[in-house]
């Protein structure tokens, strides 16, 4: 389980059981003390904004709540400010329903949070409409809170509830608040599958299939306003085009299920409608996927014409509602009560009332229910002619059931041999065929217990991999009826080489060829006899034998193949001195480490060392002795550097360590930590001393120089060279 996926579990089962009201501290409303500013502020080199520190108190203006002030205009940038209020917090975080439509938070002047990104002139893009919880420092009370919005939708601030609370209270709130949505939006996504199945069995087919369109609408929309959604795929557009889809389809279902209804009456204005709504859906979506429009800017002339057109089906909604039958009446009022729910949550998008939850997940529930009935009804009409159907079907059932077995029963073994010879083989050239496909040994040798079971169907039998420390084989996997048929967890090794039969078992070992060890032996394959077969089949008894044991043969061969290629592997990338990665490695890896630290911005530093006056040791010491010198180099290097660091012999003396996420400072001192390990280092060679050796080492890291990273092993010689000529046994950088 992932640490998101515990997390969340815990939140859900704490907001379950109540503690939150344990766990509840101050959690205040920011409702007062606001003041805004149209435009937007000039930065420091240093990024602050200096508006931040400039009181210049005539210049902002007070407001009841941070959204849309007055004298808008053009204007597409506005701060506002307020001052934190006091508070006994832990963990204090600022809760903000929704932004229209980007934001950043700046708190004495460092920036806190940011949703969207500012461009240059202060512009930035939709990206969504997600609840924000920005962290704050433990002594916030009494400090200002800057908030940054762009936008160039037809609302401009900070929307629905603005609360300085703990943070674990804000999680727990959003898990108990998306509780009610979840289970609803559930329930309609049930229905949805519901309505297809009585649809499948119902004449009025299209009408069903109508209604789960309209339930599986409901549900999406229901499901992406859970605010509980960012905690586990934080990805506020996707959740907002999820919602837009349930959204838009949901005039479309409607008035494409009235026309159904009033198709004898011939009401061309209903087709109208649903085929105008589709021709919205999919060229809203397009425009906004495409990047011509934001997806912000298609909800408004979307409310527009949806109360347009519930305006134009009220008529025909009318006529349903007085001749139509109950079925009929009871899905015109859930989604009467739903439309009314979403026109309230229109007007309060719009700022025609004041801002509050309009329960809309309510109104999806009391259609999903309507669908319920409707189908329930339809399930109670169809038992009653399915269960005559079902008597005279049992009686035929079992009369075909009988000559068939009869049948089977004497074909079953004349076309046993048949089946097992073309099938397996069959079956064994794609096992084999994915065994090849995987690129390591270990990747195959993981995925055999799989294998072998589909392999070795219909027999009972488990695998085992050979544990050599412990001296025995630990079982890795069984199948079918294994855990009966008397097979233990471990199994002592055995000196026999060749295949056994013990207490109605096969025993097959399973072996491959290693370049350096020879024949080495992975597992076994334990496999049971069944116990029904007599005598007189021994000779399929055989034939599986036979096709196992060719398997685990042809098994091993693929596996030798892969054994050798990662011997090969292994070879071209060590240097065989030094045992450490050689030239050949760092030039295909640097280049994929420079291009990672340039994308990503990362740091990225590189250390060029040589060992000082090595051809003068070599003449003196001889040749032997400068070898296990550079051995021991080797290992020090090891040792001073991380594991995701990588340490590389350059070439001769030379050796060079590529340091990901590594800045200059953090370069020196470990390339000083090496310089003095090396020189306080005791080299001997046969018990002989071989006196002091010492390195010249050349840092260059980046961004801190004003070079491309692709060029720091270039300077990083340059350094090197620049130790040298100041004296050697010494540290430089470019």
């Amino acid at each position: 389980m992932s640490a998101r996926s515990l997390i969340l579990y815990l939140l859900v089962v704490a907001a379950c059981c109540g503690w939150s009201s344990c766990l509840a501290a101050d959690v205040v409303d920011l409702e007062s003390g606001w003041e805004y500013r149209w435009g937007d502020s000039p930065f420091t080199p240093e990024g602050v904004p200096l508006w931040t520190h400039d009181d210049a108190s005539g210049r902002w203006s007070s407001i009841g709540f941070p959204s849309n002030p007055p004298g808008r205009g053009s204007q597409t940038n506005v701060w506002f400010r307020a001052t934190l209020p006091d508070g006994s917090w832990r963990d204090p975080v600022l809760y903000v329903f929704s932004v229209d439509l980007i934001v950043e938070v700046y708190l004495e002047g460092r920036r806190i949070y940011r949703f969207g990104h500012f461009g240059a002139q202060g512009e930035g893009r939709f990206e969504g409409w997600p609840w924000h919880m920005i962290p704050l420092p433990v002594d916030c009370a009494g400090k200002r809170v800057y908030f940054r919005v762009f936008s160039d939708y037809m609302d401009i601030g900070l929307w629905g509830r603005i609360r300085v609370m703990e943070r674990v209270d804000l999680l727990l709130g959003v898990v108990r608040s998306s509780i009610e949505r979840l289970v609803i939006g559930g329930f309609s996504f049930l229905i949805a599958c519901l309505s297809l199945f009585f649809g499948f069995l119902s004449r009025e087919r299209l009408s069903f299939t109508t209604l789960a369109l309209f339930s599986l609408a409901s549900g999406c929309m229901v499901l992406s306003g859970s605010q509980i959604n960012l905690l586990v795929i934080d990805r506020p557009l996707l959740w907002d085009y999820m919602g837009a889809i349930g959204y838009f389809t949901i005039p479309i279902a409607m008035a494409f299920l009235l026309d159904r209804w009033l198709r004898p009456m011939r009401a061309p204005l209903v087709g109208l409608v649903w085929r105008f709504h589709l021709f919205y859906l999919v060229g809203a979506l397009a425009l906004s996927w495409t990047g011509m429009v934001s997806l912000a800017d298609t909800y408004p002339v979307f409310d527009a014409c949806f109360a347009i057109s519930l305006a134009l089906l009220l008529i025909p909604a009318v006529h349903v509602a007085v001749h139509g039958n109950n079925d009929q009446k009871a899905i015109l009022a859930a989604h009467a009560i739903l439309s009314l729910l979403l026109l309230l949550d229109m007007a309060v998008a719009h700022g025609l009332i004041p801002w509050v939850e309009v329960p809309v997940a309510w109104g999806a529930l009391a259609f999903s229910l309507a669908v319920v009935i409707v189908s329930l009804r339809y399930y109670a009409c169809t038992q009653v002619a399915l269960q005559a159907l079902n008597l005279s079907l049992e009686q035929e059932v079992r009369r075909r059931t009988a000559a068939l077995a009869r049948l089977v029963s004497r074909e079953r073994r004349r076309a046993r041999m048949l089946e097992v010879e073309s099938g397996k083989r069959a079956e064994l050239e794609r096992l084999l065929s994915d065994l090849q496909g995987c690129k390591e040994m270990e990747e195959a040798v993981s995925s055999l217990p799989q294998w072998l079971s589909a392999f070795c169907h219909p027999l009972a039998g488990a695998y085992y991999r050979l544990d050599k420390d412990a001296g025995n084989y630990r079982l890795q996997a069984s199948w079918l009826d294994a855990s009966r048929s008397g097979i233990p967890s471990l199994v002592p090794v055995c000196e026999s080489a060749g295949i056994l039969t013990v207490d109605r078992h096969w025993r097959l070992p399973l072996r491959y060829e290693d370049p350096r060890y020879g024949e080495c032996e992975l597992g076994v394959l334990w496999l049971r006899i069944p116990d029904e077969r007599g005598r007189a089949d021994s000779d399929e008894d055989t034939e599986w034998l036979s096709l196992i044991e060719l398997g685990l043969e042809k098994i091993g061969l693929v596996l030798s193949q892969h054994c050798l290629h990662g011997e090969l592997r292994r070879l071209s990338y060590e240097d065989g001195l030094t045992g450490i990665k050689n030239r050949r490695f760092l030039d295909d890896m640097f280049s994929r480490e420079a291009s990672l630290a340039a994308r990503h911005e990362r740091p990225l530093s590189v250390i060029m060392c040589d060992v000082d006056h090595f051809k003068r040791f070599n003449d003196t010491h001889g040749h032997a002795a400068g070898d296990r010198v550079l051995r021991r180099v080797a290992e020090i290097l090891s040792g001073v550097f991380r594991q995701t660091d990588l340490v590389c012999r350059y070439g001769g003396e030379e050796f060079t360590v590529v340091m990901p996420g590594t800045r200059l400072e953090d370069c020196r001192q470990r390339a000083e930590e090496l310089r003095q390990g090396i020189e306080t280092e005791s080299f001997e060679y046969e018990g002989c001393p071989l006196g002091s050796v010492t390195i010249s080492v050349g840092i260059a890291s980046w961004p801190e120089m004003a070079v491309a990273p692709e060029m720091l092993i270039v300077i990083a010689d340059q350094a090197l060279y620049r130790a040298k000529r100041a004296g050697r046994n010494r540290v430089e950088s470019y």
